[in-house]
C-alpha cells in the first residue's frame, strides 16, 4: 500500500497540471531578428487581434488572436495544426504579454514541449524600440 502511495504522490509532483506550467521562457528582440536573418526554422505568432496585425506585425508571423474571453474551440483547431516540435516563438503588445503567455500554455497544454516555447520579451513594442521593421498591408 505505501509503495501505490508513493508511486501516485511521485507521478503527481512530477507532472504538472494543465495551465500551471512553469513560466514561459522569453527570447530578446535582438535575438529574434537574429533567428529570422538566418533563416532559422521556427514558427512566429503573433496573438494581437486582426487589426493590430494588419497595422504592423514581425515579418513571418502568422494571426492567431488570443482572447481568453472568447471561444477558444476556433483558435485551439488552428493550434492543432501547427508542428508542436518546432520552436514556437509568440508575442503580443508589451503591455499585454499574458495574450502570448495564455497562448503558449495553451500550445503546452496541447503537447508541446515547454523548451520549444518562448515570449517577446517586451513583445511588438521593444521590437519597434529597437528600430527592427514591420510588415503591414501596404508592404
Amino acid at each position: 500500500m505505501k509503495k501505490i502511495v508513493l508511486l501516485i504522490l511521485m507521478v503527481i509532483f512530477t507532472f504538472p497540471a494543465p495551465g500551471k506550467a512553469a513560466e514561459v521562457a522569453q527570447i530578446k528582440p535582438h535575438e529574434l531578428k537574429q533567428l529570422i536573418d538566418k533563416k532559422s526554422k521556427f514558427i512566429l505568432i503573433d496573438s494581437r487581434d486582426s487589426g493590430k496585425y494588419s497595422q504592423g506585425h514581425i515579418e513571418g508571423a502568422v494571426n492567431i488572436h488570443f482572447d481568453p474571453s472568447g471561444d477558444p474551440n476556433a483558435r485551439q483547431m488552428i493550434l492543432m495544426a501547427l508542428p508542436i516540435d518546432n520552436l514556437i516563438i509568440i508575442y503580443g503588445d508589451a503591455e499585454d504579454e499574458k495574450a502570448a503567455e495564455g497562448l503558449a500554455l495553451e500550445l503546452y497544454d496541447m503537447g508541446c514541449d515547454m523548451d520549444s516555447l518562448k515570449i517577446l520579451s517586451g513583445g511588438i513594442a521593444q521590437w519597434k524600440k529597437q528600430g527592427f521593421t514591420l510588415i503591414t498591408a501596404g508592404n
